[in-house]
């Protein structure tokens, strides 16, 4: 008698196992749903530029701190230019030597003249004595040797004569060239003075400083951030696979790392088309809609950009939907497959555009990821 109650409850234990349910069931439940894409950036100003050293040397003196506002041309930061002043004076001395060495009675060309004058003279002493010989042999009163030597000595002198001529052209033309690449090098140098002065670049507010007085700067060394004074923008980096839901005029609610759970919204204002192989993501500019006094360039923030939002919205969970869009579906006591068009996806819901209706009810089989009873609904 107790081996068949014995067995009789192995039986009713077995029973009881094969009769547990395999599957959990759900149906699809209207709901407000926000599709948003997660993006993480920072606050910069709007129009910010970077003031840049063009040339080495010390800062001797600086003009501005942080959150100044300032002019166009007005002077920032002064390096030490003692060197490049010594550059000028060079100049300034070769521009005057040039000026004696081009002028009408330079030394170099009354040299010249001197001997233009020696030779039109002699040019014209030759070429008497030449003519002369001429009539002398017509009267057989000299040999043709003596003739030859005459007319020998003028084509010499005059051969002289232009030589000193093409001289003192090229020679004017020197000095003259002299005289331009002086004054050249003498505005090149005042030029080249003019890159120790850091002078801002139209109105702008000074947010931050990279160097201070008494550092020493290289030529490309950053020395100061400024920008536009009355508006900041958020920088934000947004990943590849979630750029193409990105649109102008979107929402953004961004959390910044100096305001931890306090939220402020934007407006996405500017895509930018190129992707960023550095940070492997693509650039998208927002601004805040109320203006934000106090707030300091180069803070961090993240933020989420509302790409998609429904009041009222057919949702299922996420892990009810197998490959391929398709899902389980009961009907009566039996099973089947349905292929169903998703809209708003997220990690735990999927929104459920056409397929299934809120009185279908849909299966997932209970070692099939988390456990169905698990997923929060949608609020």
């Amino acid at each position: 008698m107790k081996k068949q109650i014995a067995f009789l409850s192995i039986f009713l234990l077995l029973s009881a196992t094969a009769c547990k349910p395999k599957f959990d069931k759900t149906s699809p439940v209207y709901a407000p749903v926000t599709e948003a894409v997660f993006a993480s950036g920072s606050i910069e100003p709007k129009d910010a530029y970077t003031l840049t050293s063009l040339s080495d040397g010390f800062i001797v003196k600086s003009y501005v701190t942080e959150n100044d506002l300032v002019h166009d041309g007005q002077l920032l930061f002064q390096l030490d230019n003692r060197q490049q002043n010594t550059q000028v004076k060079i100049a300034e001395t070769n521009l005057q030597y040039a000026k004696i060495s081009a002028a009408g009675n330079s030394p170099t060309l009354l040299q010249i003249r001197a001997q233009i004058d020696a030779a039109k003279i002699k040019l014209q002493t030759d070429s008497i004595n030449y003519v002369r010989y001429q009539h002398l042999s017509s009267t057989n009163s000299v040999s043709k040797a003596d003739l030859d030597n005459a007319r020998l000595a003028y084509e010499s002198s005059r051969s002289a004569y232009q030589q000193t001529l093409e001289n003192y052209k090229v020679a004017a033309d020197k000095v003259k060239q002299d005289l331009s690449n002086t004054k050249s090098q003498l505005q090149n140098a005042l030029a080249g003075n003019q890159y120790y002065n850091l002078l801002a670049i139209g109105s702008s507010k000074v947010y931050q400083i990279f160097k201070k007085q008494g550092d020493l700067v290289r030529k490309g060394d950053q020395v100061a951030q400024l920008g536009n004074p009355d508006s900041i923008v958020v920088n934000l980096d947004v990943d590849e696979g979630s750029i193409s839901k990105v649109q102008l005029g979107q929402q953004v609610l961004v959390e910044l790392n100096t305001e931890k759970n306090k939220t402020y919204e934007a407006r996405i204002s500017k895509i930018y088309p190129h992707f960023n192989e550095t940070s492997q993501s693509y650039k998208v500019e927002a601004r805040f809609l109320k203006e934000m006094p106090g707030l300091i360039s180069g803070t961090q923030l993240q933020a989420n950009i509302i790409t998609s939002k429904k009041d009222k919205a057919l949702m299922i969970p996420h892990i009810y939907v197998m490959n391929g869009n398709k899902v389980l579906k009961q009907d009566g006591n039996k099973m089947d497959t349905a292929t169903i068009t998703t809209g708003i996806v997220s990690e735990a819901w999927i929104e459920v555009l056409s397929g299934l209706s809120e009185r279908d009810v849909i299966l997932k089989e209970k070692n099939a990821g988390t456990s169905g009873n698990a997923v929060t609904m949608p609020k």
